[in-house]
């Protein structure tokens, strides 16, 4: 899955496109469809389109086609990771969807503080046509209004000017579960920086949903960094991450950097766009645990004329006590944090499947997925006895180890020297499906990763497959393809490729949405 898709979920709505094409998908009038005291919205996408070839779907918010939208765009495909921008145009990106030959693709869209009308509103996205393309998006509409509709259609601009939703697709809502909130922080009132004195002590992972807006006022630099410190620890060099990513309007770039950083991500400041805030997702997994380094990943984006950034960040504190106080504040020139700006933890789901690996080690996992189950994910915090630093991960669904089975698109960044980094992006020839650590790797250095099987039940469809991972330090990598099978995913598989045993520890977990259907 993506770091944004590891919210705690409650599916609200569905539209399947039966029998013939459509041209569009509305979800509206959302404030009545979803649950009380909802702020945030989900949308994920299986799918596929009439014309020939890959092509991503638009976005339009309540009905509006002026030259209100702007976007970044991240992607890889072939064997190159590239980015660019556009602003001002009528309609906004959404997720990559293939052609209805190849299958169906998708992914997911967030829409963070959906309802205020406060904000401009931002909203950033992680999906792959397949094993064709890999993707992120982050989508700005120049306007404060609540959402009230989102529709969603295939790119018009093909030849001949026709492109629709293709019979079987399947866009699901869900809504953010508001009854799994541990806390909503605002500025603290001295300060106007934000701390989490008292993490909850009856959930494995801890999820953050953060809306910043910085102080710093520089017009050629409109954004700013957001730092953490954990436990009260000050040390940058304790903060080893990894951060990829595009960003840059004027000197556009590909971000691949390796840091010893107290950063996690990235918010707006005082001199972008007015109401723009800044969306970052940090999951923290195992946060209680006392076996390894704490390991976070976020995915963020902020809407701003200079950087307009979209990324993930990838990193550990080096340290293995269970997380007791988080702390946020500016890094790079802001003194504190706007109004406006709000930090909410989430707990994550309880676990529908769950395992530790023993202290002996173990080859395998396997974890048996719950009928009925929707929005099916995985978490995954682990480390192999390969005599290397890093190791990959393997995933079988059904016990099917074949590895014409599948088809996956890899892109990943990698360095160990602060500030440089190199990247790549290829189809395998393997169900590799995320990177993890080695026994080469420091002490208690464990990967971490997310994986998600998009609509996992049906049986008209291979299975679409995202997910994210890294070792918490020197590789941080995303995934996109498919289970060549149509049949209903009951089980997962997880080995390492090149070690022999997962490490005493090591956690793997499935996790499913809450369903009002």
């Amino acid at each position: 899955m993506s770091i944004l898709s590891s919210l705690p979920l409650m599916r609200v709505a569905e539209i399947k496109v039966e029998g013939t094409p459509l041209p569009d998908v509305t979800f509206s009038s959302l404030a009545a469809l979803v649950p009380d005291g909802t702020r945030h919205l989900i949308i994920e996408v299986s799918a596929a389109q009439t014309y020939t070839e890959r092509r991503f779907c638009e976005v339009i918010l309540n009905g509006d086609t002026a030259a209100h939208y702007n976007r970044r765009e991240f992607a890889a495909t072939g064997s190159a990771v590239t980015t660019t921008s556009t602003t001002n145009t009528n309609v906004a990106q959404g997720v990559d969807i293939p052609p209805s030959a190849a299958g169906y693709g998708g992914g997911y869209l967030l829409f963070p503080f959906a309802f205020r009308t406060d904000n401009l509103k931002l909203w950033q996205s992680m999906g792959s046509s397949l094993e064709t393309r890999l993707q992120r998006h982050a989508g700005a509409w120049e306007n404060t209004e609540a959402i009230d509709s989102i529709t969603l259609r295939p790119w018009q601009n093909v030849p001949g000017g026709v492109n629709q939703w293709a019979a079987g697709s399947i866009i699901t809502l869900y809504a953010v579960n508001e009854t799994l909130l541990a806390a909503d922080r605002l500025p603290d009132t001295q300060t106007r920086k934000f701390t989490f004195g008292t993490l909850p002590t009856d959930a494995n992972h801890l999820v953050l949903l953060m809306y910043l807006r910085s102080s710093h006022n520089l017009s050629t630099r409109q954004g700013d960094r957001v730092y953490q410190e954990l436990n009260n620890d000050t040390t940058a060099a304790n903060y080893p991450l990894h951060r990829f990513g595009g960003e840059g309007i004027a000197d556009v770039k590909v971000i691949d950097e390796f840091y010893n950083e107290k950063r996690v991500g990235w918010s707006t400041a005082a001199a972008a766009p007015a109401d723009s805030f800044g969306n970052l997702v940090v999951m923290y997994p195992e946060y209680r645990s006392t076996d390894f380094h704490k390991p976070w990943m976020s995915q963020h984006a902020a809407y701003e004329d200079i950087f307009y950034p979209v990324s993930q960040e990838n990193g550990r504190r080096r340290n293995t006590a269970a997380l007791t106080r988080l702390h946020y504040f500016p890094g790079m020139g802001g003194e504190y944090y706007l109004p406006g700006s709000i930090i909410s933890a989430y707990k994550a789901e309880a676990p529908a499947a769950r395992h530790v690996v023993s202290a002996s080690g173990e080859a395998s996992v396997t974890l048996q997925v719950p009928a009925g189950a929707v929005g099916l994910r995985a978490v995954v915090v682990a480390r192999t006895n390969s005599a290397e630093k890093e190791d990959r991960l393997l995933v079988e669904l059904n016990g099917d180890s074949s590895a014409a089975s599948y088809a996956i698109r890899r892109a990943s960044a990698y360095g160990e020297t602060p500030n440089q980094g190199e990247n790549e992006t290829a189809l395998l020839t393997d169900n590799e499906l995320g990177v993890i650590t080695g026994a080469g790797a420091e002490a208690g250095q464990y990967g971490f990763g997310t994986l998600s099987v998009i609509r996992h039940a049906e049986t008209d469809r291979h299975k679409h497959i995202l997910s994210i991972a890294g070792t918490c330090g020197s590789r941080l990598s995303l995934y996109g393809g498919r289970w060549k099978s149509t049949a209903a995913v009951t089980s997962v598989t997880f080995k390492p490729k090149d070690g022999t045993l997962f490490a005493a520890g090591s956690v793997f977990e499935l996790i499913v949405a809450a369903d009002a259907l």
